[in-house]
């Protein structure tokens, strides 16, 4: 039976994770829903939480990064489920909920539902410069590689179908910052004709957000934003030389496919 499977990479979010989970539907139109956890070796009660939600979670003995957590994800779900549509969100509660019946809806006629937090009409009143800065860098790399008229490539809300995630599990590689872009890379690789749709998301840096995030965003140096944005491009070329991406599709810009 095809369900909604909501995956959720977490690392010491106790704070927010319950709340979370307490609000995820227990159906979305006319599907059941399942909640699949990876811990990516959180220090908190991250995990009791969890296990108090879903049966599906996953703990990993080491911390090994986003990235990893949701490689692991992706199999698990594979090996676990047969078919269904998948919405990957976080567990600190920067996702707007409410969102999810809309993101199942586009994935019945899309492949891919992205949740933008830079599309035209998302509010982006608390959108830090540096978020800003490092979403045109890489939206604007990956429309040139992809073709598709992306507004936000580094959204870790997203819908994807089952055969999508079966098809680039096993061969995800980024361990930390960057799984959307490779999830996004990757999905066009193996289909370059992938529909994508995106809906608009508010960008949620300020009001009621953890003190994890706002401690981050609060506290983070020039250095450290300048570090994230070598990671991220790091992983970025990682993704495109295991690709064997064509010089000539990273410098021309393409005609894109976009469904309303």
């Amino acid at each position: 039976m095809q369900k909604v499977i909501f995956f959720i990479p977490v690392f010491n979010e106790a704070e927010r994770l319950g709340s979370v989970l307490s609000r995820l539907p227990k159906k979305v139109l006319d599907y059941e829903t399942e909640i699949v956890i990876v811990d990516d070796c959180s220090s908190d009660h991250s995990v009791q939480i969890a296990s108090d939600f879903t049966r599906h979670v996953v703990v990993l003995s080491e911390n090994r990064g986003v990235g990893v957590a949701t490689k692991v994800g992706f199999e698990y779900i594979v090996d676990n489920f047969s078919d269904g549509y998948i919405v990957k969100l976080d567990g600190d509660g920067q996702h707007e909920l409410n969102f999810i019946p809309e993101i199942v809806r586009r994935l019945k006629v899309n492949d891919i539902v992205v949740c933008s937090r830079f599309h035209p009409s998302s509010d982006q009143t608390n959108t830090p410069v540096d978020r800003i800065l490092l979403n045109m860098i890489f939206t604007e790399m990956l429309k040139k590689i992809t073709g598709w008229d992306l507004t936000d490539v580094r959204s870790g809300f997203m819908g994807l179908r089952f055969a999508g995630v079966k098809s680039i599990a096993s061969s995800m590689i980024v361990e930390r910052y960057g799984i959307p872009m490779e999830i996004l890379l990757r999905l066009w690789h193996n289909n370059p004709s992938a529909v994508v749709y995106e809906i608009p998301h508010p960008a949620i840096y300020g009001g009621d957000i953890s003190k994890k995030l706002r401690n981050k965003y609060s506290s983070e140096k020039i250095n450290d934003k300048s570090d994230r944005l070598q990671v991220a491009y790091s992983a970025l070329l990682k993704v495109i030389e295991s690709l064997k991406v064509p010089r000539e599709r990273i410098l021309k810009i393409n005609g894109f496919r976009m469904v309303a």
